[in-house]
């Protein structure tokens, strides 16, 4: 996820925070601080009533944030064990306003194993709800003050535990229970098919809460809203993969590719871009890749210095470059993480092609209309 900070790693597995999650964690302290609801189904919900002040009780309110936040760490990294076991490619876990997300870089075809990965996340939650749920019984009824908050920490860790296990089953993406349908469905329909069905259901589902969430709680709305656009990627994602089955980078590169020098002035760039509608080259030195220069780097350069500054001075020397028989849908994937619209093709420490994200945007939309697929746009 863009706009994340990283934290650190477990299991070789990067850890990050979205900026979103900055701001949610305070409402979380503030919400587990100052609440008191002394019945919920048994369980005793926030410190709001103790006779304490309120620094005290945003203090309490941060650690309950914290340790729940912890628990849904737990819960992502259950996901990421089972499916780098199964053959998925995991590039890191990021906390967000809605909880977590394991980010998923590639899976195996038809999604092996899906059902099992997913499962595993809310079953994470439900067992940590449960284990301290005898805790909390056998503190709540303590009239000492520091032994009940021990006992309420324990009570909202293990509601809030149960209820996010609860809430990870409903079947709709990017909600685990989303992919347990998908899996029991594939195994009847297929997989097209059962991500078209399953991305339905999450979309009713979505429509349904963001209703209900009108007239109750406009937290429901936003919720819906993630839900629906979710549901939207995982369908488009899925439908990429399908159009871009079996496709390599060297089927779809351009083979004869345009390259500048490091001595070539920025003016002598830009009239090339002009001529050649080409947005970023290589720069070469010899038969050596040396950078690669775009025009984004050129439009930093003032036009009175146009005709001073060369290439050489401007241009990344962060080579980013692929085999030919890299898959062209893990291309796109490795574009849209570095963040850029090309990538270079070597082979043997040569170069020999270069494929941008329009060559792929155009061999994906002829493969879905030669197997009939709509991608959409939103």
């Amino acid at each position: 996820m863009r706009s994340s900070l990283r934290l650190g790693t477990v299991k070789g597995l990067p850890i990050k925070i979205h900026i979103s999650f900055l701001f949610i964690l305070p409402f979380f302290a503030l919400v587990f601080g100052f609440t008191f609801v002394p019945d919920l189904y048994g369980f005793r919900i926030g410190f709001g009533d103790l006779p304490i002040g309120w620094p005290e009780k945003l203090g309490l309110g941060l650690i309950a944030a914290v340790l729940f936040f912890a628990a849904v760490l737990l819960h992502e990294l259950a996901h990421s064990m089972v499916a780098l076991r199964r053959g998925y490619k995991i590039s890191g876990i990021t906390l967000f306003i809605f909880g977590g997300a394991t980010e998923i870089e590639k899976q195996p075809k038809g999604a092996v194993g899906e059902s099992l990965m997913a499962s595993v996340g809310p079953a994470t939650s439900l067992i940590i709800g449960l284990i301290l749920l005898p805790f909390w019984l056998l503190l709540r009824d303590s009239t000492d003050l520091a032994t009940t908050i021990v006992a309420i920490m324990f009570s909202m860790m293990s509601f809030y535990n149960i209820l996010l296990a609860g809430f990870n089953i409903i079947p709709a993406f990017p909600m685990d229970g989303g992919r347990v349908l998908r899996s029991f469905l594939a195994k009847r329909m297929g997989f097209i098919p059962a991500t078209r069905a399953a991305v339905a259901v999450g979309k009713v589902i979505a429509v349904g809460m963001a209703i209900v969430g009108f007239f109750f709680n406009i937290w429901l709305i936003l919720i819906a809203l993630f839900i629906y656009l979710g549901a939207k990627e995982e369908e488009r994602s899925t439908l990429i993969g399908q159009a871009l089955e079996g496709v390599t980078v060297g089927t779809i590169m351009t083979r004869d590719v345009s390259v500048v020098q490091p001595t070539t002035t920025v003016r002598e760039l830009l009239d090339r871009i002009m001529l050649e509608k080409h947005m970023g080259y290589p720069v070469m030195e010899g038969d050596r890749v040396i950078g690669i220069v775009t025009l984004q780097d050129a439009q930093g350069v003032p036009a009175s210095r146009h005709y001073d500054v060369e290439v050489g001075s401007i241009m990344s020397r962060d080579i980013i470059s692929i085999a030919p028989e890299t898959p062209a849908e893990d291309a796109i994937q490795i574009m849209a993480r570095q963040r850029v619209g090309r990538l270079l093709v070597m082979e043997g420490g040569q170069l020999v092609g270069i494929v941008s994200r329009s060559d792929i945007i155009r061999t994906l939309e002829i493969r879905s209309m030669e197997q009939g697929m709509s991608l959409g746009r939103g």
